[in-house]
């Protein structure tokens, strides 16, 4: 199945969709990580985040006495530029349907001021 990742904003857009597949970005994270030090980027794993009661749902029982950092907002132009700065890279390729629909929602969000996350599932 994989992991995937998928943006979590902090205050519903109304009508934006903000469904994405994730998977493109699961399985590249790596790669596209790599990609964007080079390019002087944040890397797109360092935009996530996720709340203690959704680790607690994934992780069960492991997760008890684990320290779990707040969850963090991030400014949506900030992944803009991690993201379009990815886009036209050839390693970028296999996750570019999953950059794309970052682009469209992180562009609503920047217009908006709304923050956002990754979250991911798995």
């Amino acid at each position: 199945m994989g992991t995937a990742y998928y943006i979590v904003l902090e205050k519903e857009i109304e009508g934006l969709n903000t469904m994405m597949d994730g998977k493109g970005v699961g399985c590249n994270i790596v790669v596209l990580d790599n990609a964007a030090s080079e390019l002087g980027v944040r890397p797109l794993s360092m935009f996530l985040s996720m709340d203690k009661a959704v680790i607690v749902d994934i992780l069960g029982d492991d997760a008890e006495g684990m320290e779990i950092p707040p969850l963090q907002q991030f400014a949506a132009r900030d992944g803009l530029a991690t993201v379009r700065a990815l886009l036209p890279r050839p390693e970028a390729q296999p996750a570019i349907h999953d950059l794309r629909e970052c682009e469209r929602i992180l562009t609503a969000a920047a217009e908006r001021g709304v923050g956002w996350h990754f979250q991911i599932d798995v």
